[in-house]
Parts: C-alpha cells; structure tokens; sequence
C-alpha cells in the first residue's frame, strides 16, 4: 500500500492547497498589509455622480449643472509629487534604450518648460496625459504644472494659497469639458475643487474665500527646440511602470473629430474664422488673458519666423517653430509675462468676458 502522503499528491488536491495559499499570500501582501500601514487607497467616485465623490460642495461657484463626472475615479490619474529628475543626457540614454518599445521622450515631443531663477524643467506632455497634474518645486519656488488633453491647456500655478503650500491632484470630476483639480488636504471636508483653466476655487472651503491662484511664465514647444534654448535643463522622469502608457497618446480619436466634444460647455463659442478646437497661446496682462491664434501667429511670421505685435499696451516678441509633427509657438520677450496654452472653446466658456481676441 501507497503511503498516505503519496495518495494526497496523486490526488491532485495538492495543487489546490497550493494556490490557496498562493492566493492568500498575494491578498496580505498586496491588500491586508497595505491596509494595515494606511497605504491602501480606495476607490472614491462611481464615474457618473458627482455625489459618489464625496467632495464639499459648500459653496458652489458655478452652476451645479457644469460639474459632471468624467467616468473616472477620484485620483485615476495619480499626480506626481517631488518627482524624480533626468539630466538632458539621462533622457536621451533612457530614449535611445527604448525606441524599440515605443521609446520615451524624443525630439519632436512636446513638453511644458518651465524656468524659474535660472532654473530650466521640462515636463512632457506625453507624460501629464496621465497624470493632469505635477507638484513640484522649481527655483525653489513651489508650482503646479497642469495639463488637461479635453483641452489641450497647459497652466502652471505657483502653489500656494491663504499662506500655506497646496498640493493637487485629479479629482475625477469635469466643469466646462475642464479637468477639475482638487487640494491634498488631510481630511475630506477640507478639501476644495479648482478650476485648471479657470485657476480659482470653484467649490468648497477655498472658494467661500474666493481663493485663485498666480498663473506662471510656461512655453509648450518641443523637445528638441527646449534643450537648445535651455542646454543645463532638467526633465521630470515619470513613472518607470507607465513608460509604456506614456508612447500612447489616449486623446489621438478625440483630436481627429474638429467638432466633437466629451462634456457639456457653456457658452459654447459661436465666432467665425476659428473652429472649437482652435490651438491659442494666452498671456497674462493686465489682470486678464489674451488670446493669440497660432493660424493667425503663422501666418504673420517673418522669414526669422519671429512675430512682433503689441497687445494690451505691451510690445511681444513670440518665436513660431513649424515643425512636422506639430506646431509649437512662445513667447521669447518679455518672458515675465504669464502664459498658457490651450484650445478655443474652453477657454472662451471660462473667460467669456475677458476674452478679448488680439486685432486682425
């Protein structure tokens, strides 16, 4: 007769031991033991009411019916804190030892550059598409660098507000086809919703104070055009296990319909000349954004393709690079000036009244 131990094995009950305990191992490790050290993160927001996400909405600035939903989750798009930084050499290595999965950042990317106090960063918004927005500290200033792809708006905020340092993340939540970012606080109440576009609280205890933010200097051009006119620059890293996400682009279908939009907007531009998805650069003066219409930049370029104009009393330099891969424009004087980046429709349906279109 066959030992006992041996009849258990040849039974085959063994294998279903086996992954019962594999199967209890992976929940302590990955769910019971995070749990325990506070590190698990549930999953706020249903996609579909804005209630499930648990926001105070007390008070509210804007008309309840233009905060919807985005169908994603509190925090889907996890934001980058300190992140960790590449060297211009560190970034062309990790490109090169990638190009054969798609790569990682190239030439003809484009990034948010930003310079603060001699200070040069590159953030690229292949990386932002999945994250919205970046903490980070430049210069020793504190900033936001904000994308939404709903709206191709590039805004980056210095943090701070009421005297304290904020820090945001992506709240699963949308005004006017606008990401809408809300402020890490350590309790939910004290939380508030803001506006990426619209840079002021639009909802909670930030907005009773009627609380904004001080839009910063940026330029979005290209990879290779960034490093030639910053040569010291530094480059957010990302997350090494999204490398793969960031070569994807997952606005591509929504850019290829000139007319469709995800989410509700109003008002909704109606102006002829410039279509909803429109591609402006906006500058910061006098208290108010003015648009300038990269087709109209283009076309006014000089042979150095430099564009000189003066808007709002103030004398502009800006830069047009035309480029296969995209079109990319900054301002080169004076570099003080706010700036950002965006599409039409949504910045008109957040400053309709401000929006004052540079002269034909």
């Amino acid at each position: 007769m066959k030992p006992r131990g041996w009849r258990l094995f040849s039974s085959g009950y063994w294998i279903v031991a086996f992954l019962v305990i594999v199967t209890l191992a992976v929940l302590l490790k990955r769910i019971i033991v995070p749990f325990g050290r506070g590190e698990f993160t549930p999953i706020i927001g249903d996609g579909r009411h804005v209630a499930s996400y648990h926001f105070n909405l007390t008070p509210c600035l804007v008309p309840r019916q233009t905060l919807v939903a985005s169908g994603n989750p509190k925090d889907a798009l996890p934001a980058l804190n300190d992140p960790a930084l590449l060297s211009k050499a560190q970034a062309t290595q990790l490109n090169a030892a990638r190009r054969d999965s798609g790569g990682f950042i190239e030439n003809a990317s484009r990034v948010i550059g930003v310079t603060i106090h001699g200070q040069a960063r590159a953030y690229p918004i292949a990386i932002l598409n999945w994250h919205a927005v970046v903490n980070d500290t430049l210069g020793g200033v504190p900033i936001a660098v904000t994308y939404d792809g709903f709206c191709g708006s590039s805004v980056v905020y210095r943090r701070r507000g009421a005297g304290r340092k904020l820090r945001f993340g992506y709240s699963g939540l949308v005004y006017n086809s606008n990401t809408v970012l809300y402020d890490q606080e350590d309790s939910d109440t004290k939380e508030s919703l803001w506006s990426q576009i619209g840079g002021r609280a639009i909802a909670g205890p930030a907005a009773a104070r009627h609380q904004t933010l001080t839009p910063l200097p940026c330029s979005v051009v290209t990879w290779g055009v960034w490093k030639r006119m910053h040569p010291q620059t530094t480059m957010i890293a990302g997350v090494p296990r999204l490398y793969a996400a960031y070569s994807r682009n997952p606005y591509a279908t929504y850019y290829a319909d000139p007319a469709y939009l995800r989410y509700p907007v109003v008002p909704l531009w109606r102006g002829r000349g410039f279509g909803f998805k429109s591609r402006i650069m906006l500058l910061w003066i006098q208290q108010r954004w003015h648009p300038l219409f990269f087709r109209r930049l283009f076309r006014q370029a000089a042979p150095d393709h430099l564009v000189h104009l003066r808007l709002a009393g103030a004398r502009l330099i800006v830069q047009c690079w035309r480029q296969p891969q995209a079109r990319t424009a900054a301002l080169l004087w004076p570099r003080r000036i706010p700036t950002a980046y965006g599409l039409l429709f949504a910045w008109y349906a957040q400053h309709p009244r401000d929006f004052v279109p540079a002269p034909r």
